[in-house]
């Protein structure tokens, strides 16, 4: 089984674009791909019914890509806090077993993760600890727009100091052309500074006017190093 975590430093970063890019490249590569979010906040509501906006994303990018949730929780802010507005108590054991569920029925299982890797879940419990108690490696998504660079240097230490399988970075919207300095050179200084992978890049979609799912696919095959993040040559990439 192929499987991996995605996470970010902060809301709003990219994580769902790039599980969607993940997810639609590797279904497009014949491997029947689950998209599982344990814990969805800022839920929408449809016809009385609290769904994933999230999921719906992934789904049309590809709509055989199987995807599930376990919480699916109203506010916006952090799993634990969102719980107690919803009365809602996180059972990080329901979350292992539909992992465990997603786990047997595709070839390859993304999870991607909530607010951030350090909102906390339950109590004594934060997204960190989620990614070790499933035992999956951990890919990292940073907008270099958003996250400064200290930001990132303090987010990957902490990660660093769990010891979990933490494969390395994708940055999401990241513009080396950019006339801020701190973006234009982000990827070297963040390197220089913290033993991180860069495992791929994804652009700015919000100034393309024609963005499909054929262009994400695209640049991930190109710009992602898929391989590394799932931990194997895929043949059907190197024919």
């Amino acid at each position: 089984m192929l499987k991996v975590f995605i996470s970010g430093l902060e809301k709003q970063t990219g994580k769902t674009i790039v599980t969607a890019g993940l997810a639609a490249t590797m279904q497009s590569l014949s491997y029947s791909t689950a998209v599982y979010k344990p814990i969805q906040t800022n839920a929408e509501t449809l016809h009385g019914f609290k769904t994933s906006p999230d999921l719906t994303v992934i789904k049309k990018f590809d709509p055989n890509i199987s995807t599930d949730s376990t919480y699916v929780l109203k506010s916006p802010a952090p799993p634990f806090i969102s719980s107690y507005e919803d009365n809602v108590k996180i059972d990080v054991n329901n979350i292992y077993n539909d992992f465990l569920a997603s786990d047997k029925n595709s070839d390859c299982l993304i999870v991607e993760g909530a607010n951030s890797i350090a909102a906390p879940i339950a109590e004594h419990f934060t997204e960190i600890n989620l990614v070790k108690a499933l035992n999956i490696p951990l890919v990292l998504v940073i907008n270099p727009k958003m996250i400064s660079i200290e930001r990132a240097i303090t987010g990957i230490n902490y990660i660093q100091s769990y010891k979990c399988r933490f494969l390395g970075v994708i940055l999401n919207k990241y513009d080396e052309n950019s006339e801020n300095l701190e973006e234009k050179y982000y990827p070297q200084i963040l390197k220089e500074f913290v033993p991180v992978k860069i495992l791929g890049v994804i652009p700015d979609y919000d100034k393309i006017p024609s963005f499909s799912p054929e262009l994400l696919i695209s640049d991930v095959l190109n710009h992602v190093n898929i391989e590394e993040i799932f931990g194997l040559k895929i043949a059907k990439l190197n024919n």
